[in-house]
């Protein structure tokens, strides 16, 4: 029996969500799917729009075997620690055989490129951020800046600084930093974009756009 890891916040669980969920299962050939889920508050310390129990039963309902939270400190956290938390738990659960995430990419070879430059320029690339940060520069943007200009060919840093693009750099950083057995596997996201607040294709809208209509 195969198992796929999920590390999201479900704020709140949406058709994006459900269609990731039934792909991540065929991606993986897998039976079971284990989500690994912010509690109470979010990435920048938000508070979430529906408790945490009330978001692991819309996960449970839509067809996820097994919600675990993922701790305040890394669920808090900026995209590096976010993602590093998930995976440290992904594991530690033991058994899990893949972790598939959402991309605007939709494959991995281009992030795992950035991933490798990330390592080989770790130190060059922390203190660069540190110094665009103080300028008012956003970490996305910042990161994607810098990955633009160390990367032999050029590319487009608007789809570098995409938010499900750096969350899943950070996720495969993670599985290599802890010589992770777990399989990376991803899903090119489809319907409203992150920012969207208009409904898109297949009847997907971002969770920011559904959380601004709720407002």
């Amino acid at each position: 029996m195969r198992t796929v890891g999920l590390i999201t916040e479900y704020n709140p669980f949406h058709n994006g969500h459900l269609y990731h969920l039934r792909q991540s299962l065929k991606a993986a050939d897998a039976e079971v799917a284990v989500a690994v889920m912010s509690g109470h508050f979010l990435q920048r310390g938000e508070p979430a729009l529906f408790d945490k129990w009330v978001r692991a039963e819309m996960a449970l309902a839509a067809g996820v075997d097994l919600v675990v939270e993922l701790p305040l400190p890394w669920a808090c956290s900026s995209a590096p620690d976010f993602a590093r938390g998930g995976v440290q738990a992904l594991n530690a659960l033991g058994g899990i055989d893949a972790l598939c995430f959402g991309s605007e990419a939709g494959e991995l070879e281009p992030l795992q490129q950035y991933v490798a430059t990330l390592l080989e320029h770790g130190n060059t690339i922390s203190q660069r951020t540190a110094e665009l940060l103080r300028r008012g520069v956003t970490y996305p943007q910042a990161r994607a800046r810098l990955l633009a200009e160390l990367l032999p060919e050029p590319l487009d840093a608007q789809d570098l600084a995409a938010p499900n693009n750096i969350l899943g750099i950070e996720y495969l950083k993670a599985l290599r930093e802890t010589a992770s057995r777990i399989v990376p596997l991803t899903i090119r996201r489809i319907g409203a974009g992150y920012h969207d607040t208009e409904i898109g294709e297949q009847n997907i809208a971002s969770a920011t756009g559904i959380r601004r209509r709720l407002a």
